[in-house]
């Protein structure tokens, strides 16, 4: 995790975007959610694609480990959150949005209660080792029923060190069934991606649901 300290330290945060992420704008539909439902945002850095999910209607929570990247998330909005502790766990609050910061493994239930989520770069921000427990702890932070929109990367994953790391459809499908229903709607070939030195990139969206 001292990796992650180091590259927001230094500002080396490539996987930052200005702008909110077109997949989410298309495919959030999808999930048909009520407004005012709990969004919850693993792994979200200071992602605006939580402001757009709040414009949607929705209220968020976001975890993230770095406490440099909360609060540039609410400097950068002009935001002042209040912040309370809950042990190893920090929470700032403001408006409809909340960000815990800390271990995403150490958040307790407890402290969130989510009807959806949405991944954009959490899950293949994570080695194959680590994936499992965080796969558990999407399902023990939400609830049964409750959806989510996950966006992958793929590439032959000799050709690259992550992060961010490969993340094949097989290893979607094992990772989450049968716990989670598995929709693919979505692949698309990532050209520019290609001057990594990668021969081939993808990037795949999927519709989840917890059973």
């Amino acid at each position: 995790m001292t990796f992650w300290h180091q590259r927001w330290d230094d500002n080396q945060t490539g996987w930052h975007r200005d702008v909110v992420n077109d997949l989410l704008i298309k495919h959030w539909p999808s999930l048909n959610l009520e407004q005012g439902t709990n969004v919850l945002v693993p792994l979200c850095g200071k992602s605006i694609d939580m402001h757009w999910l709040v414009q949607q209607g929705h209220s968020v929570t976001g975890i993230e480990l770095v406490e440099t990247a909360v609060e540039a998330f609410f400097n950068e909005a002009k935001k002042t959150p209040t912040i309370e502790s809950l042990g190893e766990i920090k929470r700032y609050k403001e408006g409809k949005t909340t960000l815990l910061q800390g271990d995403v493994l150490a958040i307790q239930p407890s402290m969130v209660s989510s009807d959806a989520w949405y991944d954009r770069a959490a899950l293949v921000a994570l080695p194959s080792a680590m994936r499992p427990a965080y796969v558990d702890q999407i399902r023990a932070l939400c609830q049964p029923g409750s959806t989510g929109l996950m966006i992958t990367f793929s590439y032959p994953q000799n050709e690259m060190q992550g992060p961010p790391f490969s993340l094949p459809d097989e290893e979607v499908l094992r990772l989450f069934e049968p716990e989670f229903e598995v929709e693919l709607l979505e692949r698309i070939a990532l050209e520019d991606e290609k001057q990594r030195g990668l021969t081939s990139v993808h990037s795949a969206v999927y519709k989840l649901t917890r059973t």
